[in-house]
């Protein structure tokens, strides 16, 4: 196939945000892209419809960002979080009420998708990508982690290209062809979340420059 050949493909499956959210249902099983590849388009038009619907469970984890579905009036009524790695933002979302920790070793997390039955299979997937390549792979940036996985063991697959989204090559299971997509969205292009740097304790707490906390005799000073 050819980069033409790529390229209607990528057309014929180009939806709107809120077509892309239309197919999830009650019940259903919903995968986000985490960190930065957390969906930003479907997410809001998702938290549109999801006051209609109930039992709707969410996995994701390590939020940059409040999804929109957590601002719902209500949320625990009609959906759950289930996290893999919480923050800040999930641990909040507990208390509501909401949300869960899904305990496990992270390096068997892409087995846990694909030793699914096929009962128990994933039933969408939306994802934050990078533009689709002259090959037609979108990349998945900076979060690759489990999401191959979780694309390959989906019912649905959803992406949501970002144009700011960065390409991160690492030749094994960074992102997804367009063959094996569903839908396409083109999002808002919002600027790539940040974690915040962490903050220096006060002076007084801070080790010695001398003391044999340093980890090298090279380490620098704090200033």
């Amino acid at each position: 196939m050819n980069d033409m050949d790529f390229r209607k493909m990528y057309e014929e499956k180009l939806v709107s945000a809120e077509q892309a959210a239309a197919i999830v249902k009650s019940g259903d099983w919903v995968d986000y892209g985490w960190t930065t590849g957390t969906p930003v388009a479907v997410d809001a038009a998702l938290a549109k419809r999801l006051p209609e619907l109930h039992d709707v469970n969410f996995r994701g984890g390590i939020l940059l960002w409040v999804p929109e579905i957590f601002k719902i009036e209500n949320p625990a009524e009609h959906m759950t979080w289930n996290s893999w790695h919480m923050g800040g933002i999930e641990r909040k979302a507990i208390a509501q009420g909401f949300a869960f920790y899904g305990p496990m070793r992270y390096s068997e997390l892409p087995r846990f998708y694909r030793d699914f039955s096929d009962a128990n299979r994933n039933d969408v997937a939306i994802i934050q990508v990078a533009p689709m390549d002259e090959h037609g792979y979108f990349n998945f940036g900076p979060n690759a982690s489990h999401l191959a996985a979780v694309c390959e063991t989906s019912r649905t697959v959803i992406v949501e290209v970002n144009t700011n989204m960065p390409v991160c090559l690492g030749g094994f299971e960074e992102g997804i062809h367009i063959s094996q997509v569903d839908m396409v969205v083109e999002g808002s292009n919002p600027p790539i979340a940040e974690m915040a740097a962490a903050r220096l304790p006060p002076r007084w707490m801070r080790p010695s420059p001398n003391s044999s906390w340093r980890r090298s005799p090279t380490a620098p000073a704090y200033s």
